[in-house]
């Protein structure tokens, strides 16, 4: 009897979630890539096809029990139509954390980020130019989070919502033909609902 109980209790301890205690360190590697694909049935068309990949990279310090704070570098970079895109930015995070099942946790945060962006296209010999966007943004997210043991963890974003503020400065050949400010907000659901995006947690 005494061995059948300590057998449950192990059983119920290898089900428990890892508590996220205050004073836990976290480094974090994120990576996103999305492709899109558009055929045209006109065969006198071309193709269009476009391939986005971003990379982030962070620290984290849970201020309190299951609450992180943290700083994210980014990097970014993508092609297709006759366009390179380059990014680079950072953020400011907060993230408070909810147990689900066993290792399982659900979070909610919000962020506070820069964003600095180039774009060079060329579509002949004659026409080429090159787009530049600064943009500040504040914004909500949420999804989930699953503690694999003590030392490592994996991340997706479900939902975000997104403030935008953006400087945009357009050139072609040489001269400047656009520049403007906006404002926006978007809502979306992304990670592995519709492409890949997850980020792997180191904790000390």
């Amino acid at each position: 009897m005494k061995k059948k109980l300590l057998t449950a209790v192990a059983v119920l301890a290898s089900l428990c979630g890892y508590a996220q205690t205050k004073g836990t360190s976290t480094l974090g590697l994120g990576v996103n890539v999305s492709t899109n694909k558009t055929e045209f049935n006109d065969q006198s068309s071309s193709d269009s096809k476009t391939k986005q990949s971003s990379f982030s990279l962070g620290y984290g310090l849970f201020i309190k029990d299951n609450t992180r704070i943290g700083i994210e570098l980014q990097y970014g970079k993508g092609s297709g139509n006759s366009t390179d895109t380059k990014s680079y930015g950072g953020n400011v995070t907060y993230q408070q954390y909810y147990p689900l099942i066993g290792k399982l946790y659900a979070y909610a945060g919000g962020k506070a980020g820069y964003g600095y962006a180039t774009q060079k296209f060329e579509n002949t010999e004659s026409y080429s130019g090159s787009n530049k966007t600064n943009q500040y943004s504040l914004g909500a997210y949420g999804g989930l989070t699953w503690f694999v043991s003590k030392r490592f963890a994996f991340e997706t974003t479900l939902l975000s919502a997104n403030a935008n503020y953006l400087n945009y400065n357009q050139k072609v050949n040489g001269a400047t033909v656009t520049e403007n400010k906006q404002t926006n907000f978007n809502l979306t659901t992304q990670g592995f609902i519709d492409d890949l995006g997850f980020k792997i947690y180191l904790l000390f």
